[in-house]
């Protein structure tokens, strides 16, 4: 046994210690020379337990590089003109072991853009409050336990990303952030929140699930631009009215400690509202009376004794989950909802639907309630038909009970009268006759006259008639896509309460001259039309727009005052022929796109 080697234990070879000297030659010259030319630094999963620290001079020549300039100034070859810089704007250290960032950080004064996710960070540099133009910075998944005060100095800040870290404590100056659009605080250590947040008016999308929080502040209903607020599995027990955030489009409340029925009283455009797994007793029937828009709402497991009648004012409810409740009792009016596709309700004591019906789920359950209301309630007897019935409409008791004409997808080349003159007694707010054969708009519905939402898409329509801005005073939002339409009847003018206005998918050749005098306007859709020119001039008297899609038309030309439109939120310009701006600018963000145009305007 003495001839045989005895195996080498030199584990040192495979687990060897990380050095600087390492992590420096991440940054090699041919990567520095592409930073250099594109702004932009990638160095994510490199394995960097310390930032290269020709980072913090990456544009700054070294001699040798002044040298080489001198020599390749006369070469004719300029293929890697890298003298030619671009400032770093982009930089991504994510899915490294860095435990510090350098107070270097403060030379990188043109940073828009910095990644720090998935890393060691325990704390933040001072320094890094002096990077005045910094839009987005993801600090996810480290071990970060506050911000330093200068954090609260980034006041052009966009997106701010801190889910997954230790954070306990926010200060008031977070509302400092003014700008902030999109905010992730989820799996953090918070059980209150500032003052200060209320101020962040331009907020879109604010995520605080997994802390334990227990009271939201009062002042966060100033945050009216805030289409997604999550705040589950939190330890809420106070709310305050949410009514002021017009735009909220998703509410996430699940497992918390509520037992008060949210309001969301003026929450119009509310699509999805989760509540499961609080002590909720009761379904409030006058927080829903303007939650009409409404397609999600999930219940289970609370304490919920009874459902309202006033659910049936939930025309656009696709999901009602009641499971795990105190439920005895289904109401019929449950068999008029037209649009419900998921109802859910076991786990309660339900005495009025056998057990086998439920399991068999919503299609079963609904078509139970309708057969049994059809022998009990001579009033809806004609509503609870199936619904694949395309030759039934609507009475005036569904009509008055939900405010809704709907005639979608059923082929109509015309409208009955009967019909119209029911929705006229019942006072429908919305019309939809959409996916339907109609070549004209009847003069029997200038009847109705309480319509405030009219869908029209996808029909034959070549015109609109003069009456429709006459008799529908009242009207907020007009779809007409997908129609043959050239022009608007001027009467579309006296619409000032019209918001949202849909002429995509028609044949217009320029922008209907009678939508610039719609002051109130807000949403203007025209992409897929022929529309050739844009007119700023007549834009501009449209104070109230904040989106402008003109996609897919032959616009040969965009006008550089079209930047002067600051209050557009949205642009949508591809899909066009002019050349400029180009495709990598159209990319960008609005606000950089009606930048670009301004700086082009001759001064």
């Amino acid at each position: 046994m003495s001839g045989v080697k005895k195996k080498s234990n030199n584990y040192s070879a495979v687990f060897k210690q990380r050095t600087k000297n390492d992590d420096n030659a991440e940054l090699s010259k041919s990567i520095i020379i592409r930073a250099r030319k594109t702004g932009r630094l990638n160095l994510s999963s490199k394995g960097l337990s310390t930032v290269p620290d020709r980072i913090w001079s990456i544009n700054e020549l070294t001699e040798e590089e002044l040298h080489d300039l001198h020599f390749e100034l006369d070469y004719e070859h300029k293929e890697e003109r890298w003298w030619e810089q671009e400032p770093l704007t982009v930089l991504d250290l994510s899915f490294n072991s860095l435990t510090i960032i350098d107070n270097k950080i403060r030379f990188l004064t043109e940073l828009s853009n910095l990644n720090l996710q998935n890393n060691l960070l325990e704390e933040l540099p001072a320094e890094i409050g002096s990077l005045h133009k910094l839009k987005i910075i993801n600090l996810s998944d480290n071990r970060l336990e506050n911000l330093p005060p200068q954090f609260y100095m980034l006041e052009e800040l966009c997106e701010l990303y801190l889910k997954s870290n230790h954070i306990s404590i926010l200060e008031p100056e977070f509302g400092n952030l003014i700008m902030l659009t999109c905010v992730d605080l989820s799996y953090n250590n918070l059980d209150e929140l500032p003052i200060g947040m209320g101020y962040l008016v331009r907020l879109v999308t604010l995520n605080l699930s997994h802390n334990m929080i227990k009271e939201l502040p009062s002042d966060m209903t100033s945050m009216r631009s805030l289409k997604i607020l999550d705040v589950s599995f939190n330890q809420v027990e106070i709310l305050p009215p949410l009514g002021e955030m017009r735009k909220v489009e998703k509410i996430m409340l699940q497992s918390n400690n509520l037992k008060k029925f949210p309001d969301i009283s003026g929450c119009s455009a509310l699509t999805v509202l989760h509540l499961d797994n609080n002590n909720i007793p009761e379904i409030d029937p006058e927080c829903l009376e303007t939650a009409g828009h409404l397609k999600k709402l999930t219940l289970q497991n609370n304490e919920i004794e009874v459902i309202p009648e006033e659910i049936i004012k939930l025309i656009n409810l696709e999901v009602f989950d009641l499971s795990h409740n105190n439920i005895s009792l289904v109401p019929f009016c449950i068999g008029i909802l037209p649009n419900l596709k998921q109802f859910i309700i076991e786990g309660n004591n339900i005495k009025n639907i056998r057990a086998d019906i439920i399991r068999c789920g919503t299609p079963r359950i609904l078509m139970y309630i309708r057969q049994i209301t059809d022998s009990t309630n001579v009033n809806t007897k004609d509503l609870l038909q199936s619904s694949n019935s395309v030759s039934v409409y609507p009475d005036t008791y569904v009509m008055k009970n939900t405010k809704l004409l709907s005639l979608a997808g059923q082929n109509l080349l015309d409208l009955p009268e009967e019909v119209l003159e029911n929705a006229a007694e019942a006072s429908v707010t919305t019309i939809d006759l959409s996916r339907n054969k109609l070549s004209e708009l009847s003069d029997k519905m200038s009847v109705v006259t309480t319509v405030v939402d009219l869908k029209l898409t996808s029909n034959c329509l070549t015109h609109l008639p003069e009456w429709i801005g006459e008799k529908y005073k009242y009207l907020q939002v007009l779809d007409i896509s997908k129609n043959y339409l050239k022009s608007l009847p001027l009467s579309i003018s006296c619409l000032k309460y019209l918001r949202d206005i849909d002429l995509s998918f028609n044949r217009f050749v320029d922008i209907p001259k009678a939508i610039y005098d719609v002051a109130s306007l807000e949403s203007l859709i025209a992409n897929d039309n022929v529309i050739a020119t844009i007119d700023v001039s007549s834009l501009e008297k449209l104070k109230r727009l904040a989106i402008l899609n003109l996609t897919n038309n032959n616009i040969a030309h965009v006008p550089p005052e079209l930047g002067n439109l600051k209050h557009l939120r949205s642009l949508l310009l591809s899909g066009n022929c002019f050349k400029y701006p180009r495709q990598a600018i159209l990319m960008k963000d609005t606000e950089e796109i009606l930048s670009y145009l301004r700086n082009l305007i001759p001064q």
